[in-house]
Formats: C-alpha cells, sequence, structure tokens
C-alpha cells in the first residue's frame, strides 16, 4: 500500500509543540501518568503524516478513576484536523481494543478539533478507570496530512488509510511520535508524580522496550511493585538531542521547564539527566565553547524553578560516553568536573548517580559491555534497568 509504505518511511520521527503550563491546582486529584515531550518542526526535518486512523499505545504509571489527554502539534507545522477521538483498554500485545471498552474523547468545543501549529489542547475527563501498569490505547483519526518531526526514538503506532475494523485487522505498524504528549488521571491517593528530564538517554533511544521505555519506565515498574510504598507517576519528557543551555533538537532544557515540568498535573519532583550533548555539540565548528561552570549554571536555573513551585530538585550524573564517535578527553574532563559538583555541592535536594552504576573500571571509564546499546553513549536496555534500579524509593517517600 503506498500510504504505508510512505510512512514506513518516516522511523523514528517527533510531533512537537509549544505546551502552557496548565499544572492542576493542590488537591483536586489530577496526577501525571505518561509523557512525551514535544519539538519543533523545522525546515531541514519536517515531513508529512497522510490523513487517517491512528493508534498509539500508552502504559499509564499512576491508577485512576478517569482520565484526560494533551494534544501538542508542533511549531510551525500546518493546522491538525482531528475528526474523532476515542480511548480504551488495550486486550492484547498489539493495537485491537475491546469495543465495549472504548469511550469517546471530546474537547471543550465537541469531539472534532483543528489544533494550529504550535497549538496544545487538553482534552476533557473520559470516565474510564485505569491501573497501574495497564496500558491504553488512543485512537485518532484525522481528516487532513498533518506534519511531524524527526527524531531518534519512535514510538510504536499503528495507522490505518481507511476505517479500523475492530480487531485493528487493518493497521499497519510503524514508528512515530505520538500526537499525545500527556496522560493525567484522576486519582485523590496519589501521593507524589515524578517528572524525567533530559535528552535522549532519558526518553530511551536505542532501547528496545517499549512498555517500560528507558531507564524511567523501569523506575515507574519498581513503584508499581513496591505495592505499600509511595504512589507515584512517572512521566518522561527526555527529547533525543536535547541540550540543557541551548536550543538543538528541540527547545534549551532551561527554556522548556514551564511546558514540560509545570504543566504536568501534581508534579512533586524532578529528575534532571541532560548536559552530554551540550559538552559535545560545543566542540562543532560555529558553536560556543563551554565548560563545567556553564552548565552548573544552568543546573541552579532549573533548581530555582523547581523550588520555587515546592517541586524537589535531583540531579543526575552524566553517563560516560568514552569510545563515542566524538568523544575526546576535553569532552570527558568537563563531564567529571560537572559530576563532582553534583555529587558534592548540596545545590540538588537528592543525587542519583547514574555514571557509577553504569560505569567500567577503565580510564577513562567507559559504559560497561553488558550496558552498551553498541554505540557507547546509549545504554541498551540492560543500562536502563541498571539506571532506573539506581533510584532509591525512598526518595519519594512522604515528607521527602
Amino acid at each position: 500500500m503506498k500510504i504505508c509504505a510512505a510512512l514506513a518511511a518516516f522511523a523514528g520521527v517527533v510531533v512537537g509543540s509549544t505546551i502552557t503550563s496548565a499544572q492542576a491546582a493542590p488537591g483536586d486529584g489530577w496526577v501525571g501518568a505518561w509523557g512525551y515531550a514535544t519539538s519543533p518542526a523545522t525546515r531541514s526535518v519536517a515531513d508529512t503524516l497522510p490523513a487517517g486512523t491512528y493508534r498509539y499505545r500508552i502504559r499509564s504509571s499512576q491508577s485512576g478513576d478517569a482520565l484526560r489527554l494533551v494534544l501538542t502539534n508542533p511549531d510551525g507545522a500546518q493546522p491538525l484536523q482531528i475528526a474523532s477521538m476515542s480511548v480504551a483498554r488495550a486486550t492484547n500485545d498489539g493495537f485491537a481494543i475491546d469495543p465495549a471498552q472504548s469511550r469517546p474523547v471530546i474537547f471543550a468545543d465537541g469531539p472534532s478539533l483543528t489544533l494550529p501549529g504550535g497549538g496544545t489542547l487538553q482534552t476533557q475527563p473520559v470516565p474510564l478507570n485505569v491501573r497501574a501498569g495497564e496500558d491504553i490505547v488512543v485512537t485518532i483519526d484525522t481528516s487532513a496530512p498533518s506534519t511531524t518531526v524527526a527524531g531518534n526514538a519512535g514510538f510504536p503506532v499503528a495507522f490505518a488509510a481507511g476505517a479500523v475494523d475492530a480487531a485493528g485487522a487493518t493497521l499497519v505498524p510503524v514508528k512515530l511520535r505520538p500526537l499525545v504528549s500527556q496522560l493525567a488521571v484522576h486519582n485523590d491517593a496519589a501521593t507524589c508524580t515524578i517528572v524525567t528530564f533530559g535528552d535522549s538517554i532519558t526518553e530511551g533511544a536505542r532501547g528496545t522496550r517499549t512498555d517500560w521505555r528507558g531507564w524511567p519506565g523501569v523506575l515507574a515498574r519498581r513503584l508499581m511493585e513496591a505495592g505499600s510504598g509511595a504512589h507515584c507517576g512517572v512521566v518522561n519528557m527526555g527529547i533525543s538531542g536535547n541540550r540543557l543551555l541551548r536550543d538543538g533538537r528541540g527547545t534549551a532544557g532551561i527554556d522548556r521547564l514551564e511546558r514540560d515540568v509545570a504543566s504536568v498535573p501534581g508534579v512533586t519532583h524532578l529528575i534532571v539527566l541532560e548536559g552530554v550533548n551540550d559538552i559535545w555539540r560545543a566542540t562543532l565548528p560555529g558553536e560556543t565553547p563551554i565548560a563545567a561552570a556553564d552548565l552548573i549554571a544552568g543546573y541552579r536555573k532549573l533548581i530555582a524553578f523547581g523550588h520555587a513551585r515546592g517541586i524537589r530538585v535531583i540531579g543526575g550524573t552524566i553517563t560516560p560516553g568514552s569510545g563515542w564517535k566524538a568523544y575526546d578527553a576535553g569532552m570527558e574532563q568537563i563531564r567529571q568536573d560537572v559530576n563532582v559538583w553534583i555529587r558534592t555541592s548540596g545545590e540538588f535536594d537528592a543525587v542519583v548517580d547514574f555514571d557509577t552504576a553504569l560505569r567500567d573500571t577503565s580510564t577513562p571509564p567507559m559504559l560497561k559491555h553488558a550496558f552498551d546499546s553498541g554505540d557507547h553513549l546509549h545504554p541498551g536496555n540492560g543500562g536502563y534497568e541498571a539506571m532506573g534500579r539506581a533510584v532509591p524509593l525512598s526518595l519519594f517517600r512522604a515528607g521527602r
């Protein structure tokens, strides 16, 4: 099928937008359960998706008695025209749903929507019970072509050019960034919501698990399996290629805090792992060199932002990159200096030592072979498992 062949070429693309803060008022019961940060459309990477039916399988990290979604359209994109939208519990490992469990999703002005480029909109609440660790399937029917953006870590999607049958048999799997950027659930008993913030190593690039995506997914699974522990959701706001200090693949970390942190309802904790792209990109022609002090100044902005909103900010040490194609001794020295500050300054509310969790005993250290995806920079599934297990669950106890 011609359209599906075209879609197959879109592996690993990004849908982006500018999201304004929509944090829920304390005590209203809405909390974050899933996220996928967005990037703007640019002339060099923008591509077009055909009209049709798109299905996204999303794993909720939090339980609730209702849900709502946030949709985004990239800056610079053509208007996103949605004819209808629904949500249902997933019935198997694919994209099929039980029609009896499907619920329509509507917006303030009805079931259809035209969202301009750079726009974002929250749906009306949907009365559907959701359990932590359970997958839901979001179905979006578009009535016109839409814009997508290239990226590293594609999201598994099913697409159909025509109507979808009850079993989803006409759906063709592809990989795309989702049009959905947030899932929130209503849960009065939830005690915390964790936003994980960073680049491809937070997003989960080169990992193959899409159920518990990257190390944030491992953390979410551990919190759920703890049972009697903290009732925490985990919202992954990593962007492949993202930098802390300057725009690159997506808005600079210090400039997307309102969009990707404050907009998450009920956010209580922020885990930051970002800086490696700043370090290596600064060595390229035309880029401004940076020092450890520059990254430290950026971290301080994140800490101040979080503390002003009552959010505990947790620093993650930058993971090893020796052996990666662009890495050199100067970059390693900056990484080491930054990690010393993260570990010893006391300015973060807590520290997660991802570096120690992944590094081997060589000098300079590399990723342990068992944890390496193969490029010597990004972890594989085993590395992401080790990172997720390096986060102490005690950080999220009540009162911490």
